[in-house]
C-alpha cells in the first residue's frame, strides 16, 4: 500500500507549509519573495493536475494547419512561405514530433512567414488559443478578471 502525495497534493502542502509557516518568520524584506515562491508553486500546482488535453487539441490543430498549408496556393515555389512549407534546407521538420513542430511554428512566427498571407488569420487564432491555455494553466484569475472565462 503506497500513501504517497500525489504532485499536485504535495505542492499544495509545501505552499500551505510556505504561507502560514515559513513565511511569517522571514525578515519583512523577504516577503515579496516568500509570495513570489508560493505564486510559483501554485502554478506548477495547477500545470500538474490540469489535464493537457487543451494543448493536445491545440498541437493537432497545429499538424492540421501544416499538413494544409503544403497544398496552399500561397506556398508556391519562391513563396516566403514556401521554404518552412518544405523548400530548401530552412525547414523544420514537423514529422520529428511535437517539439518540432512547436519549434517550427515559433521560427515562422518570428521570421514573419505568415505576414501578408492567406495563413495569417489562422496562425493568429492558434497563437491566440496557446495563450489563453496558458494563460489557463498558470494565471486563470487574469482570465475571469478580463472577461475570458
Amino acid at each position: 500500500m503506497h500513501d504517497l502525495l500525489s504532485l499536485p497534493a504535495l505542492l499544495a502542502l509545501a505552499r500551505e507549509m510556505l504561507v502560514n509557516e515559513l513565511a511569517p518568520l522571514l525578515p519583512g524584506e523577504h516577503h515579496a519573495d516568500a509570495a513570489l515562491l508560493a505564486d510559483a508553486i501554485a502554478i506548477a500546482g495547477r500545470g500538474a493536475e490540469a489535464p493537457d488535453e487543451p494543448m493536445r487539441a491545440i498541437l493537432h490543430e497545429l499538424e492540421e494547419f501544416y499538413r494544409d498549408s503544403l497544398t496552399h496556393p500561397a506556398l508556391r515555389a519562391g513563396s516566403p512561405l514556401s521554404r518552412t512549407a518544405g523548400e530548401g534546407t530552412e525547414r523544420s521538420e514537423a514529422g520529428e514530433g511535437e517539439p518540432a513542430l512547436w519549434r517550427r511554428f515559433a521560427w515562422d512566427l518570428r521570421n514573419g512567414a505568415f505576414e501578408h498571407s492567406p495563413l495569417d488569420r489562422a496562425a493568429r487564432a492558434i497563437l491566440w488559443r496557446m495563450t489563453i491555455a496558458g494563460l489557463r494553466r498558470s494565471n486563470p484569475n487574469f482570465l475571469a478578471a478580463n472577461g475570458f472565462d
